[in-house]
């Protein structure tokens, strides 16, 4: 019988840990790239712990290890859930395994098609420069700053969706509200919290319901009244995944956003390089995935079966977590990891995961990303931080990291 390790205790839901994050995760990558880990809140609950590059990579392109939390579960186990009761919600692409996930995959990638990006870039460059208008104003009324994270960073990532899924805008307020919150109480151990979820599920039935009724130049129209030829959703699939591009694309772009920021304003030669030539946004986009992005690890994976992987033993069953930060800064992968340098060569990175998980934004994040950049580097390149600023303060949460504020001087 397999012999279950002693777990490292972390606290990876403390302020604490937040603070220290990769002090934290250097220490475990210097005992092993993969150890075994529990919260002190879920003691019993282990799960396996990647730090570090070659295996977070090796672990994300494993068809052994499952998205989908129900893989092992037999038929007749999901029988007598559903016996009981117990309503399974319809699968995503986040939490799903092939054949399905190759099937929602391919529904929902028209709308990130490069092409499609393209398109975007001028209502993208105008929304920017809106937004900092209004940023201006708020600062010249006040005290002379602005909190660039809810006057740019937010309202941006959610106007871009807004056009891509074609919500009204008058929604903004109350998904802006509710993303933030659910970001901050989604784990990757926990999932989301059924209140939160049900909440947003009532925008996208109001979403599809309206779309089916009256079709718009979005996607959720496309994907409602589909093309002779094209796979048809049904609508708790639509819904699904209408909530996941919300939950997974509002959050993370504005987040990427105030990180970018946040680390150039805090080197600030590196701010002074992007200022003289605006065309390393691209790169500090990059560097800033790399660096501070705003996913701190995958989904949970399960074991479909017995495997080795980061030269530990992975019984079927077991859970495995990678924590794509932390491998980011293997300095085995990248030399200097804990050095933000935008002219730092290319070198692959797993802030957009990995495998066939890979985010499907990432041509739109890093498009609307360099245009935020640009725009701002070219309205204020005088940007500094304001009091408060060079001393983050991160949202609780675990999976994404947020931050609360980012105020700064035009």
């Amino acid at each position: 019988m397999p012999v279950t390790p002693r777990p490292i205790v972390v606290d990876l839901l403390s302020d604490d840990f937040h603070a220290r994050a990769h002090t934290v995760y250097d220490e475990l990558r210097a005992r092993a790239p993969i150890v075994f880990a529990e919260l002190p809140e879920q003691p019993g609950r282990g799960f396996w712990m990647i730090t570090g590059y070659a295996a977070a990579e090796a672990a994300l392109r494993d068809r052994r290890l499952a998205n989908n939390p129900r893989a092992l579960l037999s038929p007749a186990q999901l029988a007598a859930r559903t016996r009981a009761g117990i309503t399974e919600p319809p699968n995503t692409m986040l939490l799903s395994d092939p054949p399905e996930h190759t099937r929602l995959r391919r529904v929902a990638q028209q709308a990130f098609t490069p092409r499609s990006v393209t398109a975007l870039r001028p209502t993208m460059i105008r929304h920017a420069e809106r937004l900092l208008d209004d940023a201006e104003q708020v600062a010249r009324d006040g005290d002379g700053t602005v909190d660039l994270l809810h006057a740019y960073a937010y309202p941006l990532s959610l106007a871009v969706l807004g056009d891509i899924l074609g919500f009204p805008e008058e929604w903004h307020p109350g998904l802006r509200d509710l993303a933030v919150r659910a970001a901050t109480a989604a784990t990757p151990l926990s999932g989301p919290d059924p209140v939160l979820r049900d909440r947003l599920d009532a925008y996208t039935r109001e979403l599809v319901v309206r779309k089916r009724r009256t079709p718009g130049d979005d996607l959720v129209s496309r994907l409602a009244h589909p093309e002779s030829g094209r796979e048809a959703l049904s609508d708790p699939e639509l819904q699904a995944m209408v909530g996941l591009l919300v939950a997974a694309g509002f959050e993370t772009s504005a987040g990427l956003i105030a990180s970018a920021v946040l680390s150039l304003l805090t080197h600030p030669d590196q701010w002074a390089a992007l200022r003289a030539d605006p065309s390393l946004a691209a790169a500090a986009v990059e560097e800033t995935m790399r660096y501070w992005g705003p996913v701190e690890s995958a989904t949970m994976r399960l074991a479909l079966s017995t495997l080795e992987l980061g030269g530990q033993r992975i019984e079927r069953g077991d859970r495995v977590l990678v924590f794509t930060a932390a491998a980011n800064r293997d300095p085995a992968h990248v030399p200097d990891p804990h050095r933000f340098d935008i002219h730092r060569a290319p070198r692959p990175h797993l802030g957009f995961s990995g495998g066939i998980h890979n985010c499907l934004g990432a041509a739109l994040a890093r498009t609307e990303v360099a245009i935020a950049l640009t725009t701002l580097v070219a309205r204020w390149p005088g940007l500094r931080p304001a009091d408060g600023a060079t001393d983050p303060s991160w949202r609780p949460g675990m999976g994404l990291r947020g931050l609360r504020a980012l105020p700064v001087r035009p």
